[in-house]
């Protein structure tokens, strides 16, 4: 899923480095397992991102990264600030501006303990705290998901869509994770339709009356700078 997450975001902003913000329990040591508190950290996954990835490819380079993050998640995300000196803004988080999140209990489940009942409580917030947030959760009835976004930055329609190209995603890299990434489709069958026919009528008349090299050449004076051929 975060694998999935970071090809989603690659393949909207078009960047090669592409760094998520993960909160971890850090629960790794045994004087904490049953200790009642708060000892979240976060952490920043990156994924490198090149014409010729695939999917399976990436997944290998997540899993990596995770399993190396995880055995560092005692370094608290406020030293790692300080020891790579990000420049600051207040406009957003330092190293990272969009997180994910995954849980593997729904909310409300109960829980017993010995002269003890306890169950979730629902709960929102109208505030984000980045620009963008992918939830998951999962129980036994499957994985649910919740994009939480900074309204000044999106609008609901966009992550309407977001949301959709991230199923459409999902759906071709489990039929064929060897793909590359660059050619995974995200448009459904009604946007890949109004792209090629409605905002694509530009039928033009064809000059028969010259030969290829004057089309060429008349091409070239029109814009000599733009790319002549692309491969790959």
């Amino acid at each position: 899923l975060l694998a999935s997450f970071q090809t989603l975001l690659h393949r909207y902003s078009g960047q090669a480095d592409i760094r998520v913000g993960v909160p971890t329990a850090n629960r790794n040591r045994v004087e904490t397992e049953h200790l009642i508190g708060f000892f979240v950290n976060t952490q920043v996954l990156r994924a490198e991102f090149d014409m010729q990835l695939t999917f399976s490819e990436l997944l290998q380079q997540v899993r990596q990264r995770v399993l190396g993050a995880q055995a560092h998640q005692d370094l608290p995300f406020e030293q790692l600030v300080e020891a790579l000196q990000p420049e600051r803004n207040l406009g957003h988080n330092p190293l990272f501006q969009v997180l994910y999140n995954h849980q593997t209990e729904l909310k409300g489940s109960q829980h017993r303990l010995p002269g003890l009942e306890m169950s979730g409580l629902d709960w929102s917030t109208h505030t984000a705290k980045f620009d963008l947030s992918l939830d998951t959760y999962e129980d036994g009835q499957g994985i649910g998901a919740a994009l939480i976004y900074a309204t000044d930055l999106f609008d609901a329609s966009t992550i309407e869509r977001m949301a959709r190209h991230w199923v459409n995603l999902l759906e071709a890299i489990v039929r064929q994770p060897e793909q590359r990434i660059s050619e995974v489709p995200l448009l459904g069958e009604d946007e890949q339709q109004a792209v090629l026919r409605d905002w694509n009528r530009n039928t033009a008349a064809f000059p028969d009356e010259r030969s290829i090299h004057e089309l060429i050449e008349a091409q070239v004076a029109t814009a000599p700078e733009a790319p002549a051929v692309t491969f790959g």
